[in-house]
């Protein structure tokens, strides 16, 4: 295969990856303690964990999947972008005052508070499959990129085990700070890639800006609401069924992407874990605007070069049966300079590596707090006045887990590319586990009639119908998230009807309840369970 991979490219490659793995270094001798491991004793900056905040949401899955995506239906997969507005009300006045009130160190620590250990130990376990998906998906994306944009000179197995081994080290040594300062370079990285391809793609199309538009418009990729085949004549539950098989509908997509950013502003630790390392709510939400504003850029950038590339494959076609998901490689390795190929190939890679250290950590911190510390050592208090050993023990410990959730990343990363197209990937693997871990929340939070034994069984049922939707039929893939939300809440709330009167002493743990109690500021280090 054709290729304008040069040494100057694999040199801006090994460059960054060594000075990430210098950060974690940097780092290693300043973790003390899991406080500083996780939670950087709160001390970061609203500004850092903004930019951190917007380089974990997002990896090189989005530098694979949305041009190729936007090419295949057009700019309606945009329309998620609009979540954003109803996402602030929730994130600034209710998840954040709510998680900074309760002072935790995970966020499933607040589910044994108002429910009991099995259901905190569910939502953990929910949220470590769900991550591991996103982690490997995170790390098969680049590495796909990078066998293409080099004509195949660079395996994607050997990019696997490199990038894991790399962003694996780092983490491991470094903790939260190394990982949200990795990510601030590593957003800088990612916006650089992106605007030298967007300029290289309009040079490359004859015609620049106005034949994009022109063609996008043409093949009806500008459309925002595009007919449902067919239901112009059909019943309503045909219609429903209808609606419900077609993915680019603009109110599902709107609806999916509001309940999938919700659960990750609500029930996922590497939000909630990067929120509890500022000094006060203040600053999370200003961190929250940068992430909100950043986000939109990125997606809007990495839409305009779907279509940019849509306009020049209709001068220069791909070869027949190419996947789709090598839209955006295929151009860089036949069209880009020598310089940019590595410049961009190290953008997609900081887009994954942020959020896959992201994961890793994230996971351990669930791992350490909810299973190691809950369930073996038997301590609710996560410090419990731990002597200056025990800490570096706590420290070792999380080390070991990282490396454990590095290794296991790895492999999944190698076998996920079996499952089809990047977009059924990230929402066939990665979002299905969403709905059920908000639902096992928001019963938490807002309704006192809820019981431990309707959070366990809801949260099981919900996870089941996402899977079943995701997985057993021909449903849309946007929906098993909205299914397994819906499901969980109705047979949750059903069996703690049917299962006696509430719980006092669990009721009193609601939203309104714990937002009666002061902010924790970030002088206060003691983080009580």
């Amino acid at each position: 295969m054709q290729s304008n991979f040069h040494f100057i490219d694999g040199a801006i490659i090994v460059v960054y990856l060594v000075i990430l793995s210098a950060i974690g270094f940097y780092f290693s001798k300043r973790q003390k303690g899991i406080e500083d491991f996780f939670l950087a004793r709160r001390s970061m900056a609203w500004f850092p964990v903004g930019l951190s905040l917007m380089a974990a949401l997002n990896s090189g899955i989005d530098y694979i999947m949305q041009p190729s995506t936007i090419a295949l239906y057009g700019i309606i997969f945009l329309a998620g972008t609009v979540s954003w507005i109803f996402l602030y009300p929730w994130v600034a006045y209710v998840s954040l005052p709510f998680f900074r009130r309760l002072n935790l160190y995970t966020a499933y620590q607040y589910l044994e508070r108002r429910f009991d250990v099995r259901v905190r130990g569910l939502a953990a376990t929910i949220f470590i499959f769900w991550r591991l998906g996103w982690l490997a998906t995170a790390l098969y994306a680049p590495c796909l990129a990078v066998n293409v944009a080099t004509g195949g000179q660079l395996g994607v197995l050997p990019m696997i085990i490199v990038l894991g081994s790399v962003v694996t080290l780092y983490t491991m040594l470094g903790g939260i700070k190394a990982v949200i300062w990795t990510d601030v370079i590593q957003f800088c990285i990612m916006f650089g890639g992106l605007a030298a391809t967007v300029a290289i793609v309009i040079c490359n199309v004859p015609g620049g800006v106005p034949e994009i538009l022109r063609t996008a418009a043409s093949a009806d990729k500008l459309v925002l609401f595009p007919p449902v085949p067919g239901a112009e004549h059909a019943g309503f539950l045909q219609k429903a069924l209808l609606y419900l098989r077609k993915e680019d509908l603009m109110f599902a997509i709107i609806l999916a992407a509001i309940v999938g950013r919700m659960a990750g502003y609500t029930c996922d630790q590497v939000m909630i874990q990067r929120f509890q390392t500022t000094k006060s709510v203040k600053d999370s939400r200003q961190a929250f605007i940068i992430n909100a504003v950043g986000d939109a850029l990125w997606m809007f950038g990495l839409g305009f070069v779907g279509l940019a590339l849509f306009a020049y494959f209709g001068h220069h076609p791909m070869p027949k049966g190419s996947n789709p998901d090598y839209i955006l490689p295929y151009f860089m390795s036949t069209v880009f300079p020598a310089g940019a190929v590595g410049l961009v190939i190290a953008a997609i890679f900081a887009a994954s590596l942020s959020s896959i250290d992201s994961a890793i950590n994230s996971c351990t911190s669930v791992f350490v707090v909810d299973f190691y510390n809950r369930l073996f050592l038997k301590r609710h208090n996560a410090t419990e006045d731990l002597s200056p050993e025990e800490q570096r023990s706590q420290v070792r410990v999380s080390r070991m887990a990282t490396v454990a959730f590095g290794i296991v990343g790895i492999i999944l990363g190698a076998n996920i590319g079996k499952i089809g197209p990047m977009i059924k990937i990230a929402n066939k693997v990665i979002q299905p586990l969403t709905g059920p871990l908000l639902g096992l929340f928001l019963l938490g939070m807002f309704t006192k009639r809820a019981r431990s034994e309707g959070a366990l069984i809801g949260g099981i049922v919900g996870a089941g119908v996402s899977f079943y939707v995701a997985f057993g039929t021909d449903i849309g893939f946007i929906w098993p998230t909205v299914f397994g939300l819906v499901a969980t809440l109705v047979i949750g709330y059903a069996v703690s009807l049917a299962s006696g009167p509430p719980v006092k002493s669990q009721a009193g743990m609601t939203f309104k309840s714990v937002m009666k109690q002061p902010e924790v500021s970030a002088r206060e280090e003691a983080v009580a369970d």
